[in-house]
C-alpha cells in the first residue's frame, strides 16, 4: 500500500535570508521607517510624561494608541485597506491577550519558583541568594540605576531566547493573522513553524542581546535612557519588520 505524503512539510527558514529581506524592505522605504520611529520615539516621550508610568490609568490609554498604531503598520504592510479597521482591530485582540496572558504567567512563574525554598525552612543562606536573584532583574531594567554583569545578561536573556519561539514567535504570527482577517489559532501558528525551534531562539538572541548592552552601555555612561531608547526602537522596528517577513514565508511563500 503506497504511502500517503503528509501536506504539513517541514519548512526551514533561512536567518541570513530573513535579515536580507528585512534589510532590504527599510532601505526600500526610508522615509516610512523614519516615520514610524518618530512616532515610537514620541510615544516614548509621552510616556515618560506620564506620572507614575505604568501605575497610572492613563498609560492604558497610552498602550491602547500604541496597539492602534502597530495594528496599522501592519496593515499598510499588507496593502489591506482601511489600515484602520475596527473589526480587525478587535479579532486581533484574541491572539495578543492570549500571548499577554502567557508571558504574564512565565513571569509570575519565574519570580514565585524561587520563593519556594524559602517555604520550606531554607531562610538563611537562600535569602540573599533570592535577593541576588532580584538584583539581577532589577540591574537589566532600563529604569534601574543598578548595572547588570555580563554574566547576568547573558543567562537572563538566554533564557527569554529559549521561551520565545513559544512567548513570543507563535503569539505573533497569530496576531499578524489575525490583523489578515485569517486564522489566529496558536496550534496553527506552531504547526506552521515547526522543526525552526533553534533557528527562532538564534533571531531572538540577536536582538535581545544589542539591547540589553544598550542598557548597562546607557548606565554607565549616565545618559538617562538617551542611548538605550532610541536603539531599543530602532531594534523594535526592525524586528516587526523581521516578523512581517517570517510570516510571509510561514503563511504566505509555503
Amino acid at each position: 500500500m503506497p504511502k500517503i505524503k503528509s501536506r504539513n512539510k517541514t519548512q526551514k527558514i533561512s536567518i541570513r535570508r530573513i535579515f536580507r529581506e528585512a534589510n532590504h524592505y527599510i532601505l526600500a522605504n526610508p522615509l516610512l521607517t523614519f516615520c514610524i520611529f518618530i512616532v515610537n520615539f514620541v510615544f516614548i516621550l509621552l510616556f515618560q510624561a506620564i506620572p507614575r508610568g505604568i501605575q497610572n490609568p492613563l498609560s492604558i490609554l497610552w498602550i491602547v494608541f500604541l496597539y492602534i498604531f502597530w495594528c496599522a503598520f501592519y496593515r499598510y504592510y499588507y496593502g489591506l485597506r482601511p489600515y484602520f479597521f475596527s473589526k480587525t482591530l478587535l479579532k486581533s485582540i484574541s491572539p495578543s491577550t492570549k500571548g499577554l496572558l502567557l508571558m504574564f504567567l512565565t513571569v509570575i512563574f519565574f519570580v514565585i519558583l524561587p520563593l519556594i525554598p524559602l517555604f520550606l525552612g531554607y531562610d538563611d543562606i537562600y535569602l540573599s541568594m533570592y535577593e541576588r536573584y532580584m538584583q539581577t532583574f532589577e540591574g537589566l531594567s532600563s529604569n534601574s540605576e543598578v548595572r547588570a554583569s555580563l554574566t547576568d545578561i547573558v543567562i537572563v536573556y538566554g533564557v527569554i531566547a529559549l521561551l520565545s519561539p513559544v512567548l513570543i514567535f507563535k503569539p505573533y504570527m497569530a496576531w499578524i493573522s489575525a490583523l489578515r482577517r485569517r486564522s489566529s489559532s496558536f496550534k496553527e501558528a506552531g504547526n506552521k513553524t515547526k522543526g525552526n525551534y533553534w533557528k527562532m531562539v538564534m533571531l531572538s538572541l540577536l536582538l535581545l542581546y544589542p539591547e540589553a548592552i544598550a542598557t548597562q552601555l546607557d548606565k554607565i555612561w549616565h545618559l538617562n535612557n538617551w542611548l538605550a531608547y532610541p536603539i531599543s526602537m530602532v531594534l523594535f522596528i526592525y524586528t516587526n519588520v523581521m516578523f512581517a517577513k517570517i510570516y510571509d514565508f510561514f503563511y504566505l511563500k509555503n
